[in-house]
């Protein structure tokens, strides 16, 4: 089913929603230029665009970043030296601790190790119901989100990121500024729902490429697959080759 909807691309009378929450105010000018082409694309071919809403969306990276580092602290717990995992520095009268402490300095890197922090402050006795509980309460009201647009869509959509690719260690002491380019795709992995990205093209102020997301009810794949093969098929058109021929050749700076 999934692959005969790839091979159609047949957006006739499909309803495609751009999420109001996740367009607009923080959203590089050429991220926008080349969505909305994208969305204009789909319109020729056939598709109606409809905008729908999702309130919830606005809190899904801070809910993220509290239930993933919990999860990655509890399931990171079991490398502790002893009985699973790498271990570093066991030797004679070494003490169980020091291994444990000089193993997990060495084997997990400092975003791993930020995110254990984290998740341990956040599972916490006293903070467990205030943080965790909390998140996973936004966690329900996104899937409700979800769940009502697309009462009124087939398929939703938003720019993969808000920005274009910034560069290697530029954000590297801001986590937070590093976070924020999670914004549109956070909201389908609290959900459990399908998502895809493709290429929309080149933003005209750095020549980066520009993604474009399209989400899918749990279980409808296919719908993803007939919007994706339509956009890449009008696009393809558009350029007259793929995107890569026109991507700024890498130079090593």
């Amino acid at each position: 089913q999934v692959v005969a909807a790839a091979k159609s691309g047949d957006v006739k009378g499909m309803k495609i929603g751009v999420v109001k929450e996740l367009n607009g105010d923080g959203y590089q000018s050429g991220v926008r230029l080349r969505f909305e082409e994208s969305l204009e694309l789909l319109a020729a071919a056939g598709a109606e665009i409809v905008e729908v809403s999702a309130p919830n969306f606005e809190y899904a990276l801070a809910a993220y970043y509290l239930i993933a580092p919990s999860e990655c602290s509890s399931n990171l717990a079991r490398f502790d030296a002893m009985r699973y995992g790498l271990r570093v520095g066991d030797v004679d009268g070494a003490s169980a601790e020091s291994v444990m402490n000089l193993t997990r300095e060495v084997g997990f890197g400092r975003e791993v190790k930020r995110r254990i922090i984290l998740g341990t402050y956040a599972l916490s006795s006293g903070y467990y119901d205030a943080y965790y509980g909390s998140a996973q309460k936004v966690r329900t009201l996104i899937t409700q989100d979800f769940n009502k647009a697309f009462e009124k869509c087939d398929v939703m959509v938003s720019p993969t990121c808000p920005t274009t690719a910034f560069k290697i260690g530029e954000k590297s002491n801001d986590p937070i500024a590093m976070y924020l380019n999670d914004i549109a795709t956070i909201p389908v992995n609290m959900a459990g729902i399908g998502g895809m990205s493709l290429p929309a093209g080149l933003a005209p102020e750095d020549g980066l490429p520009v993604g474009f997301q399209i989400m899918s009810p749990a279980m409808a794949d296919e719908r993803m697959y007939v919007v994706g093969a339509a956009l890449e098929a009008a696009l393809l058109t558009k350029w007259g080759a793929p995107l890569l021929s026109q991507a700024p050749e890498l130079v090593g700076k």
